[in-house]
């Protein structure tokens, strides 16, 4: 079980040993498959160690996607924590049980994009960064959600293409004002200008670590 990837869960029988070998994958992971494996395996620690081990590359990745997920890390972390503190058989079952509903709430949250009709995690994290400590009314929601999608594909459209674009003050410039213009559409009675310059900041930051020139960015890379 050296190798994680991303379907499901594969039982084969070890050659010679009578053991099994349990492979995790997650993007269509059957968990009652999983927890059968789990409950037959008897090595439950190597089979909750490959799937803490798959749970945290996927998380990473949607860390670099969405900065407003840093909730479901630090949920993550505690589980770990939890789980290195003593691994006795107990330990092991409750860890394992807490990783399968963290890695269920993981999807979930993948999914969030469809809920919105947004299209894309790109278009999300930034709807997520707009919306972030506002309460907004169904009319205003829509309208923030076309602030973001306008926003990104404007930059995408040309900016973003340039290679290198993040080593030039004069593009960097371009790109902080292009946002900045963009939010200025945001709902009026909810967005003050003190709220635009801040969301424009944020949005910024994420656009300057994210996409790096060419046309490349981290939403390539979970392909």
């Amino acid at each position: 079980m050296q190798r994680i990837v991303s379907d499901h869960v594969v039982l084969k029988e070890g050659e010679g040993v009578g053991e099994e070998e349990v492979y995790v994958d997650l993007s269509k992971l059957d968990f009652a498959k999983l927890k059968a494996a789990f409950e037959k395996t008897p090595r439950k620690n190597k089979l909750t160690y490959d799937l803490q081990k798959a749970i945290d590359a996927k998380l990473q990745q949607m860390l670099k996607e969405n900065p407003l997920r840093l909730d479901f890390y630090d949920r993550y972390k505690e589980i770990i924590a939890k789980y290195n503190a003593g691994k006795s058989l107990e330990n092991t079952v409750k860890a394992f049980d807490d990783l399968s509903k963290f890695v269920q709430d993981l999807s979930i949250e993948e999914k969030r994009v469809y809920k919105e009709e947004l299209g894309d995690q790109e278009t999300l994290a930034i709807f997520d960064l707009l919306i972030k400590d506002k309460e907004l009314d169904s009319k205003e929601i829509k309208k923030v959600k076309k602030v973001a999608k306008e926003t990104l594909e404007k930059l995408k459209e040309e900016k973003l293409k340039i290679e290198r674009w993040r080593e030039s003050r004069e593009i960097t410039a371009q790109i902080r004002i292009m946002i900045r213009d963009n939010l200025y559409h945001l709902p009026e009675g909810v967005y003050s200008e003190v709220d635009v310059e801040l969301k424009s900041i944020n949005v910024y930051q994420h656009i300057y670590t994210n996409y790096f020139g060419g046309g490349k960015s981290v939403y390539q890379q979970s392909a």
